[in-house]
């Protein structure tokens, strides 16, 4: 699916996918033994069970980002867990959108860490508007990430796991080149390395605009009108397959209004322009292992750039190309089972060679 001019407008070039209490978890238990992953035909009838958790188990809270911004995070520690993974999520989105994937690597035994980016979710917002989703310079988010890092450490008892879906493989991307020794292995989600932003030709015509345009209001939506949220049909969406997560996600923004964020103004574009540029030299600074997981149907992010991201990573990149879920939408994390189930085995198998 290509992004139309219209759609554009509509649209905001982008809509990709691309909340303090102390620091003591209450501990849920570990699995005795190895658990199947949540398919959808259970995931209804256990929708009680996941809030239960989520308000029992998951602690959340807030710090302060760089230059003080509030930032909101969340995380569970199972009793006995065999690894921490943190999940670096993609423009849009909120902790609360991940519920299930908590639940879900928590049941596997993981300690799941997260915190809304600047500018959106139940963190600090950047603009008057608190529907345009803007960052002032990429950066940012890496300084978050690592102060985040920072924050969490003491829950740590060794080095964790990461996992990134989008914008958030981008920030995790830029992370990985200046602190090389923070995670024992990386896995990236449909990550950002180039944000489809076609309107006619290419998918770097958004950039040409940003750059002939954005200067003239650099924190107004990009595009030509006004898009706050809107929670658009299933029918519609380029997101996932599964109706029921669609669902899902949608009813928790419905739930927490506050995360809702609608599209990205001008500089934010610009800056996810420059980034796509950079992205390449900064993937041969990189020593960590890391897993590319790519959406065989994405129309949010290009494949073109997580391939060429893997070849310079060289042998740092599993298996020397991207591992590719065919014709799995831009969401891997809340797809349909068919391209969930096999999304989320092969991030556990990946993970398992790098627990000690």
């Amino acid at each position: 699916m290509k992004l139309s001019l219209s759609f554009c407008c509509r649209a905001v070039l982008l809509s990709a996918t691309l909340l303090v209490p102390g620091l003591s978890a209450q501990q849920g238990q570990a699995p005795a033994t190895a658990v199947a992953w949540l398919a959808e035909a259970e995931l209804a009838s256990q929708s009680q069970q996941i809030e239960q958790f989520w308000q029992q188990q998951v602690v959340q809270g807030s710090f302060k980002g760089a230059g003080g911004v509030p930032l909101h995070f969340a995380y569970v520690k199972p009793a006995a867990a065999k690894a921490a993974i943190v999940l670096i999520a993609g423009r849009t989105e909120s902790v609360v959108k991940y519920q299930e994937l908590f639940y879900d690597l928590s049941r596997q035994g993981y300690a799941v860490f997260a915190y809304d980016h600047r500018g959106q979710g139940l963190s600090g917002r950047m603009l008057a508007d608190p529907q345009i989703g803007h960052v002032e310079d990429f950066q940012l988010y890496v300084d978050d990430l690592q102060t985040f890092m920072q924050k969490m450490q003491p829950e740590f008892s060794a080095k964790p796991l990461a996992l990134a879906h989008s914008m958030g493989g981008a920030i995790l991307s830029y992370y990985l080149a200046q602190y090389p020794d923070s995670f024992q292995a990386a896995v990236m989600a449909s990550p950002m390395h180039q944000a489809n932003a076609q309107l006619v030709f290419g998918p770097s015509d958004g950039c040409y605009l940003a750059s002939a345009l954005g200067w003239t209001c650099p924190d107004c939506y990009a595009g030509f009108s006004a898009q706050p949220y809107q929670a658009g049909a299933f029918s519609d969406n380029p997101y996932t397959h599964s109706e029921l997560r669609y669902q899902r996600f949608r009813a928790a923004y419905q739930q927490y209004p506050k995360v809702q964020l609608g599209g990205p103004s001008w500089h934010w574009l610009a800056e996810a322009c420059h980034v796509a540029a950079e992205l390449p030299q900064t993937a041969g600074q990189i020593k960590t292992p890391v897993l590319i997981l790519q959406a065989g149907a994405d129309a949010i992010v290009t494949a073109a750039a997580q391939q060429q991201f893997c070849q310079v990573l060289g042998p740092q990149c599993e298996g020397g190309s991207v591992k590719v879920i065919a014709g799995a939408a831009h969401e891997l994390l809340i797809e349909a089972d068919a391209y969930r189930l096999p999304a989320l085995t092969a991030i556990q198998q990946f993970f398992s060679r790098y627990i000690h």
